[in-house]
């Protein structure tokens, strides 16, 4: 993933998440230890991209923006607060 985009048209590399629990989706690509997330972060966003999300089923990671609940860092996006964390997501 060579940036991050809204939930809008997700990048070839990139699939569209919405987790349970939270409202709202985000475009994101896999992530390792080996494989990092991207820094390039659309405007106004102060989040940070970290790779904070696992599939259940495959154990595929992901990479998510991580924000302060109630916060104002995600930019056109809002941080949802899910098991003491927030979470950058794109309300439809």
């Amino acid at each position: 993933m060579t940036s991050w985009t809204i939930n809008k048209g997700c990048l070839s590399d990139e699939i569209a998440v919405q987790i349970q629990g939270i409202t709202g989706d985000f475009c994101t690509s896999e992530c390792s230890l080996f494989k990092a997330c991207p820094t390039d972060v659309p405007m106004g966003v102060t989040a940070s991209p970290m790779c904070a999300l696992q599939d259940a089923s495959s154990g595929a990671k992901y990479c998510a923006l991580i924000c302060s609940p109630g916060g104002s860092q995600c930019g056109e996006a809002t941080c949802k607060s899910i098991s003491g964390v927030g979470i950058c997501t794109y309300d439809d």
